[in-house]
């Protein structure tokens, strides 16, 4: 009887070692389980072609870390998603096809991505100191028109009343719209082979204030442009990142 109990501990071992051993296979088993990607073959794919299946093979990760990479990226199952579109860049091989190389070029309806109190206005860039690929739709900038002299006419005056000075500054910060007719980026927009026109005439967003009356900043550039005879403006990009204002940094 007394070899009973020391038979029951290590009975009691043998199922503990068991169960923990089949917790660490049931982990590494896991640890194995594949997630597919899609990947790019070693062809590669340029800009302006378009995606077959030949260009495409399965890319796969171990579950535990392609968790992460669900988010920005499509999984070999959902490849009938690529297959048929336009490279808008170089994919090299090994490349992962991500969620954000599927977007295509927005279209050309304006008024979709206006607000109740949003207009659009039309501003023609000068072309000698633009350069329109490196803009999109989306980017924040402002306009280089001149300053007024003191004895500027008050709104209303004919065009050419006013003098402008040899000073310029700034009115703005205005979000593009499109560029001519192109909504999204330059190499979108080529790889989608839409011909790209006017991109010197600049759609921007301004907002109304009331029935009759737009923003400050959007008046006094149309007031601008008014008493200039509508030249064409010089332009300014804004950085994306947010900093301290001028002010502040100056004083440092």
């Amino acid at each position: 009887m007394k070899g009973i109990p020391g038979l029951l501990v290590a009975l009691g071992l043998g199922i503990a070692g068991a169960l923990a051993n089949w917790f660490y296979m049931a982990q590494k088993a896991r640890e194995l389980d594949m997630v597919e990607f899609i990947g790019i073959a070693d062809s590669g794919v340029k800009a302006g072609e378009v995606f077959k299946s030949e260009h495409l093979v399965r890319v796969p990760i171990p579950q535990r870390f392609a968790l992460r990479l669900r988010d920005s990226a499509p999984t070999y199952r959902d490849a009938s998603l690529v297959i048929g579109t336009t490279a808008y860049r170089d994919f090299r091989d090994g490349e992962i096809v991500l969620h954000q190389d599927l977007l295509a070029p927005p279209g050309y309806d304006l008024k979709k991505d206006l607000g109740p109190n949003d207009q659009v206005v039309w501003v023609t860039v000068d072309s000698r100191g633009f350069v329109p690929s490196f803009f999109s739709g989306g980017d924040e900038v402002s306009f280089i028109v001149p300053k007024m002299s003191s004895n500027a006419p008050p709104r209303g005056a004919s065009p050419g009343a006013a003098q402008p000075s040899a000073q310029t500054e700034l009115i703005g910060p205005f979000h593009i719209l499109a560029l001519g007719n192109r909504r999204g980026s330059y190499e979108r927009t080529r790889a989608a082979g839409q011909l790209q026109s006017q991109e010197n005439v600049i759609a921007i967003r301004v907002k109304r204030v009331s029935e009759n009356q737009l923003e400050p900043k959007a008046q006094e550039l149309l007031d601008r442009l008014r008493l200039s005879n509508n030249q064409a403006l010089g332009i300014v990009m804004h950085s994306g990142k947010r900093s301290e204002s001028p002010t502040t940094a100056g004083a440092r």
